[in-house]
């Protein structure tokens, strides 16, 4: 198949090695690749035993295998990954430590690019009266994981490239009824609530998970603009306030606010246990880990400068809040807010 290669000097990456491609963002990775309308990819999918990629996948591009985290050798891996131009980690949690092992079979196997799985954004919390600073170990994982990546000795003798991409808080998680209420249906709910800690009125940095992916994908079909880049992707810049009103207009539901102090924060941080209505620990995240997101949103500091977001350098469109519900909710009132 012939390949247009106008929109880059250099040729896009062909063959994509996706670890995690039957996880939540691991899912959305593989459908921007498969889906692509500039360039056709060969992706290797790389699924634990007990997994399955996502059902309706079209896998004529697909070639799919399984890892298992107790067997993994880097020297199986390696022989895996031949013909491989870029690996893309979507991993998480204790799957996360394979992480290291995984980049040394690439550049065993003389991968050209190592995409780590970043996906995210990290910040310190500070204990009132304490000058030290504390990093969550869900985000320390990441953030020990990231700097294997990029002082791995193949980046450093430039064998290999590294692309990191952050984002916002992913706002369509649809798994996630506590952490985003806005994702359930109306036809579901009665009333939705919002839990906020601090000032419902501080705007934090959001991402919808497609347009963190079709980002992902465009950096692999320009190579050398995201070589040894950091990068992030925000889709939209928005508080709780606001949000809850573009969620009554487009639902047609009432919307409640369950506004905490920040002292719930740092409580539910210093003792996770202190959190007893069941209903709170409805997230697939521990609950301090997400006591502690909502918190910092609520303190404004859950937002990059305009300079530290590369939406424009690829020229993609941006899913807002907005637009996420009105495409939800086409019959939705158009009245203004």
């Amino acid at each position: 198949m012939s390949h247009n290669y106008s929109y880059g000097i250099v040729p896009p990456f062909n063959t994509v090695a996706l670890f995690g491609a039957d996880g939540q963002i691991g899912e959305r990775i593989l459908s921007a690749l498969l889906t692509s309308k500039r360039h056709t990819f060969k992706v290797i999918a790389f699924i634990p035993p007990s997994g399955q990629l996502p059902g309706g996948t079209d896998t004529t591009n697909v070639v799919t295998k399984t890892f298992d985290l107790g067997k993994l050798t880097r020297e199986d891996l390696a022989s895996n990954l031949k013909g491989v131009d870029a690996v893309v980690s979507a991993l998480n949690g204790e799957a996360l430590i394979a992480q290291g092992t995984i980049q040394d079979a690439a550049a065993d196997a003389g991968v050209q690019r190592f995409y780590p799985s970043e996906y995210g954004m990290h910040n310190i919390y500070r204990k009132p009266g304490d000058p030290q600073g504390y990093v969550h170990p869900a985000w320390n994982m990441k953030a020990e994981m990231n700097e294997q990546a990029i002082i791995h000795p193949a980046v450093r003798a430039g064998r290999m490239s590294f692309t990191m991409i952050g984002c916002g808080d992913f706002y369509d998680q649809y798994r996630e009824k506590v952490w985003c209420p806005w994702t359930q249906s109306p036809d579901q709910v009665e009333e939705y609530t919002i839990h906020t800690i601090g000032d419902p009125n501080a705007q934090a940095d959001y991402t919808h998970l497609d347009d963190f992916a079709a980002f992902l994908v465009a950096t692999l079909l320009e190579p050398e603009k995201s070589k040894d880049q950091f990068l992030n992707v925000v889709s939209d810049t928005i508080s709780h306030n606001e949000i809850a009103k573009l969620l009554k207009k487009y639902t047609g539901k009432d919307v409640k606010m369950d506004i905490r102090p920040n002292k719930d924060m740092h409580k539910v941080i210093a003792d996770p246990s202190s959190v007893k209505e069941e209903g709170l620990k409805q997230s697939a995240f521990p609950v301090d880990f997400w006591f502690l997101v909502k918190g910092l949103q609520g303190q404004g500091r859950f937002v990059r400068p305009a300079s530290q977001i590369h939406n424009e350098r690829f020229g993609l469109t941006r899913t807002s809040f907005e637009a996420y519900f009105k495409h939800r909710s086409p019959a939705a009132k158009e009245t203004k807010l």
